[in-house]
């Protein structure tokens, strides 16, 4: 019996294991169904044996995709960035840049706390770095595709990191005004002019410019002429 079994499992067809591409395939199925985690182990597995391959762009693009699914936004923002500096006329590449652009306005928004209600915003009274970092990605996007899949959503979102942008350098004017700072409270005001910012914003800052040329004494008036 022993010998007989040994028999069967001798002639028995081995089990190929799955091709990267059937791998693949099984990830797309585990990030549509939530598994993010398989899916992500799985990308990594794959990562080495389909770099410089035609694969390696699609595992590159879709370790992105399960980063910003699980809420890893820094992790993803950095795939996606490597897959459009390796594959820059890849068949991801428009998505891959509005998901990174996405991925840097996730990492920037903040929860606020209404009544029964929790509201996402994103904040301009810190470093704006990231912001302004998102802004570019998104313009850059709604350049390169005028008539893209994710055109109105990015160009909404650079409308609106823009207003966040020209109501950061409004406030720090506003603060140089306070502590009696006149002049540099012109040259803020001054850049928001300078900038591409909404026309409010704008109003806002000859108002800054206004204020602090009536406070100014004439000798600081004299220096900055």
């Amino acid at each position: 019996m022993v010998l007989a079994t040994l028999a069967v499992s001798c002639s028995a067809p081995a089990v190929s294991e799955s091709t990267p591409e059937e791998r693949i395939r099984e990830v797309r199925i585990d990030i549509d169904k939530h598994r993010l985690e398989k899916a992500y182990q799985t990308l990594e597995e794959l990562r080495p044996i389909t770099a410089g391959t035609r694969l390696g762009g699609e595992v590159q693009f879709l370790l992105g995709e399960t980063g910003f699914k699980r809420g890893k936004y820094p992790e993803a923002e950095s795939h996606y960035a490597a897959y459009l500096n390796a594959y820059p006329g890849g068949p991801f590449s428009e998505k891959a840049l509005y998901m990174q652009a996405l991925s840097k306005v996730k990492q920037i928004q903040k929860w606020r706390i209404g009544f029964l209600s929790f509201k996402k915003y994103i904040p301009h009274d810190r470093d704006i770095s990231l912001l302004r970092e998102a802004r570019v990605l998104l313009d850059i996007y709604i350049e390169k595709y005028p008539a893209g899949e994710w055109n109105e959503p990015a160009t909404q979102q650079a409308r609106d990191l823009l207003l966040r942008e020209g109501e950061h350098e409004l406030e720090i004017a506003s603060f140089y005004l306070r502590k009696k700072s006149y002049r540099s409270a012109k040259e803020r005001a001054r850049k928001v002019l300078d900038g591409s910012y909404p026309d409010h914003i704008k109003d806002e800052a000859r108002d800054m410019i206004r204020k602090a040329e009536q406070s100014a004494s004439p000798a600081e008036d004299s220096q900055d002429k």
